[in-house]
């Protein structure tokens, strides 16, 4: 299936002064000085705000109400923003703390240069407002561009880059996410599943982290470019455009990569390496094979996790076979579906069938098949290895079908032309948001 920009556009304009980031700034108000630099109108040239006013919850309101002339950050800091050298004193927390990312760092030559290229990320007045206000405010996304700073400045240097270019990586792996900051943060936490509208807002995070930075010539347009492109799949399952190949950039594949990889170690999630493992042997096509090699020699470098995997082996078997079976009735839905809708429709029911078909060559590939389950509960009880194995397995599995079912969302609604979901999908759809959230 082949899309254009425009066909996959997110459904949510870029806005710098988005409800969600108006909210975060004058909550940082109530906790440490916010003041405007500068008089603040609105595009009908009305003055909203003098300079050097203290900003805080009280002045939501009016802020929010009035479309603004200028981007809010441009207008606004706070005192002791962020520095280049906090930033460095970051990342060797982050590698202290995390076994994984201290191997990106081993005392010496190679750590001063990965430290040196991080500390020479430029810092414009509104990219270091951000930096503070998801310091302050969102300390997980704060950590998350952390890590990837120091993952995409690795696998630079892996590949024999200067600092230079170890520097514009790391300064796309930090500033990747700012449009998460512009992203409701209460809609994110609160551990509902989203899905359809809701998600809209997440589509466009990677286009208003792109803008926010693309106004600073300090910053060299391919990190702009990469940015946009960081949830891109070489597949073309990524958004917000669902770029194939070579229609994403080279820096654009680093953090693609560096993205999946840092999202397994957020949020305290069990087990992470072995996840990392094994989504990328699963997902071949999605990766830049020059790159994800890298990721392996540091997952074989890291000692083994004693920790054993929580769970009964027949719970663990009993979700994959709940998992298998809604793969296979993909295939059923998708093939009585078809006759049912226009060819653009269809397309759409094929792009998502061809990410089907590699999982389930994953399955097969990973021994997960009827007889080879009804084995497992019959022999003794397995090894730690085969059973984290088995539960990272369940783990992929589940975020592979949801990620699928939100993909078919997407691009339904961009190509359908309005079309209703056949039955057949619609139920597909509906059982798969029924899955219960892996433990």
């Amino acid at each position: 299936m082949t899309e254009t920009a425009s066909d996959l556009a997110p459904a949510v304009a870029a806005d710098p002064n988005s409800p969600a980031f108006v909210k975060a700034v004058t909550q940082l108000g109530q906790s440490r000085p916010v003041v405007s630099r500068e008089a603040i109108y609105n595009q009908q040239g009305v003055k909203l705000l003098e300079g050097g006013v203290q900003i805080d919850a009280k002045l939501y309101d009016r802020l929010v109400s009035h479309r603004l002339a200028a981007p809010l950050d441009e207008s606004i800091d706070t005192d002791a923003p962020i520095t280049s050298a906090q930033l460095r004193q970051a990342c060797e927390a982050a590698m202290a703390s995390r076994p994984f990312f201290a191997l990106m760092g081993p005392p010496g030559r190679m750590r001063s240069m990965l430290l040196q290229s991080i500390e020479a990320i430029a810092l414009p007045q509104p990219v270091a407002f951000h930096l503070t206000l998801a310091r302050e405010t969102r300390p997980a996304l704060f950590e998350h561009s952390i890590l990837m700073a120091i993952l995409c400045a690795h696998l630079v240097r892996e590949g024999g880059a200067p600092v230079y270019d170890m520097t514009v990586a790391a300064t796309a792996g930090l500033l990747h996410d700012l449009g998460m900051l512009h992203v409701d943060a209460q809609m994110l936490d609160s551990g509902v599943r989203l899905s359809g509208d809701d998600r809209r807002p997440l589509y466009a995070h990677p286009v208003t982290s792109s803008m926010l930075i693309a106004r600073f010539q300090a910053y060299p347009k391919q990190v702009a470019r990469a940015i946009v492109e960081h949830h891109e799949r070489l597949d073309g399952s990524g958004y917000p455009r669902g770029l194939v190949g070579d229609a994403i950039s080279p820096l654009g594949r680093l953090l693609s990569l560096c993205e999946v990889v840092t999202a397994m170690f957020d949020g305290g999630r069990k087990h992470p390496e072995q996840r990392v493992s094994l989504l990328l042997r699963v997902s071949p096509r999605r990766f830049d094979a020059a790159l994800v090699p890298s990721i392996h020699r540091l997952l074989r470098a890291l000692p083994a996790d004693p920790n054993d995997v929580e769970g009964a082996l027949t719970d663990l078997v009993d979700r994959l076979r709940e998992l298998a079976n809604l793969l296979n009735q993909w295939h059923v839905a998708a093939a009585d579906s078809a006759p049912q809708v226009d060819a653009a429709a269809q397309a759409v029911l094929k792009a998502v069938a061809d990410q089907a078909e590699t999982l389930q060559r994953m399955l097969f590939e990973a021994g997960i098949t009827p007889d080879q389950l009804g084995l497992l509960m019959l022999g003794s009880e397995p090894d730690a290895q085969v059973r984290g194995e088995l539960w990272a397995l369940a783990r992929e599995l589940h975020w592979q079908l949801c990620a699928s079912a939100n993909q078919l969302r997407h691009r339904w609604r961009a190509s359908a032309r309005g079309q209703a979901f056949p039955p057949a999908v619609a139920a597909w759809l509906d059982a798969i948001e029924a899955l219960e959230a892996p433990a």
